[in-house]
C-alpha cells in the first residue's frame, strides 16, 4: 500500500484545521489506515515539513489539511522534490478561507468525503506550476496591484479571523476590496509576454492564473487551465475607480471579462515591472514587490481530484 502523509495547519480557518484532524485522525485510526503526519507551527514551515516526510518516510500521497496558504507551501516542497526526481501525489482536505484550489480540482468541503478522495480517488491530473525568478512557486495564481495589497490587509486583519469563525471567511476578500478600492493610485506598468511588451497605463492590477478562482469565490480569469502548459493573465487599467465599479459585482460570477477596462493574454514566460513598487501575492500570500518575473512549468504536480 502507498505511504500515507499529513500535512496539518492547525490554525487554518482559525482553528478549523484542528477540528478537521481530530475528525480524520479518529477515522484513520478506527479504520486502522497507517498513517505519518506532521502539524505546522508557524508560517512557511509546511515546506520544509514537506519535503522531509517525503524523503523520510517515502511518502507517495500527501494530503495536506489547510487553507490555501498551506498548499502553497506544501507545493514548494513538491517542486523541490520533484527536481531530485522524487514524485508524490498531493491531495487536500479543505480548512481555510477560500478555498480555491479545493474548488478548482472539484474537493467538496466535507472533511470525510474530501478524505475519501484522497485515499481512493483515481482520477489524478498533472498540473502546472508558477514559478518566480526568485523562487516562488504558485498553483493557483501570482498578482501585482490591487489584488496584492489585497491579500496582504486580508490576511493581517481582524475581520478575518472574526468571519472565519462565523463560517463566513470568504466576505473577509470583499470588505477588503471595498477598503483598497477607495484609496488605491494605479500606476504606469510595462508587462512582456513571451517577448511581446505591452504598456498598461493605469494599471490596477495584474495577474498571473493557473486556475480561474482566487479570493474566495472571485473568478478572475474563467479561461484558466492547469493542464494546458500555459498562463492566463488578466489585466485591469482604468484612469477613474468608479469606472471599475461594476467590476467588483461581476467579477464572482466571471462576467468581468466583458468590461472594456479589464484585458487577457496568454504566455508562458511574463515579467512585469511598474512606474512604482507594487506589492506581489503567489496563492494568496505576500510575496515582495514587483518587478516580477514568471515561467510557466508544465505538468510538474499530481493532484488526486
Amino acid at each position: 500500500m502507498q505511504s500515507i502523509g499529513f500535512i496539518v495547519n492547525p490554525l487554518s480557518g482559525d482553528g478549523r484545521g484542528a477540528n478537521i484532524w481530530k475528525e480524520v485522525e479518529t477515522y484513520l485510526q478506527q479504520n486502522q489506515i497507517p498513517h505519518v503526519f506532521k502539524l505546522t507551527a508557524k508560517a512557511g514551515e509546511a515546506t520544509e515539513l514537506t519535503i522531509s516526510m517525503i524523503q523520510e518516510h517515502k511518502v507517495g500521497k500527501l494530503i495536506v489539511i489547510g487553507g490555501d496558504g498551506t498548499i502553497h507551501e506544501a507545493a514548494q516542497g513538491l517542486a523541490h522534490i520533484h527536481k531530485e526526481g522524487i514524485t508524490s501525489s498531493l491531495a487536500v482536505i479543505p480548512s481555510g478561507t477560500g478555498n480555491d484550489f479545493a474548488k478548482a480540482y472539484g474537493i467538496p468541503m466535507h472533511p470525510l468525503q474530501a478524505l475519501n478522495i484522497a485515499l481512493t480517488g483515481t482520477k489524478r491530473v498533472q498540473i502546472d506550476l508558477l514559478r518566480t525568478a526568485s523562487g516562488v512557486v504558485a498553483v493557483n495564481s501570482i498578482g501585482a496591484g490591487f489584488d496584492g495589497m489585497v491579500a496582504k490587509l486580508t490576511n493581517e486583519s481582524n475581520y478575518k479571523k472574526v468571519l472565519n469563525r462565523l463560517r463566513l471567511g470568504k466576505l473577509s476578500y470583499f470588505l477588503t476590496i471595498l477598503r483598497v478600492f477607495a484609496t488605491y493610485k494605479p500606476c504606469t506598468a510595462w508587462l512582456e509576454v513571451d517577448g511581446k511588451v505591452h504598456e498598461l497605463p493605469h494599471m490596477w492590477l495584474a495577474a498571473v492564473a493557473n486556475i480561474p478562482f482566487y479570493g474566495g469565490a472571485i473568478q478572475i480569469c474563467p479561461s484558466a487551465s492547469p493542464y494546458d502548459g500555459i498562463a492566463d493573465i488578466v489585466v485591469i487599467q482604468s484612469r477613474g475607480r468608479f469606472r471599475l465599479l461594476p467590476i467588483l459585482f461581476t467579477v464572482y460570477q466571471g462576467n468581468h471579462i466583458r468590461h472594456p477596462a479589464v484585458s487577457f493574454y496568454k504566455g508562458t514566460s511574463i515579467s512585469l515591472r511598474s512606474q512604482t513598487p507594487l506589492l506581489i501575492q503567489a496563492d494568496g500570500e505576500y510575496a515582495g514587490a514587483t518587478p516580477l518575473q514568471i515561467v510557466l512549468a508544465p505538468s510538474v504536480i499530481t493532484v488526486i481530484c
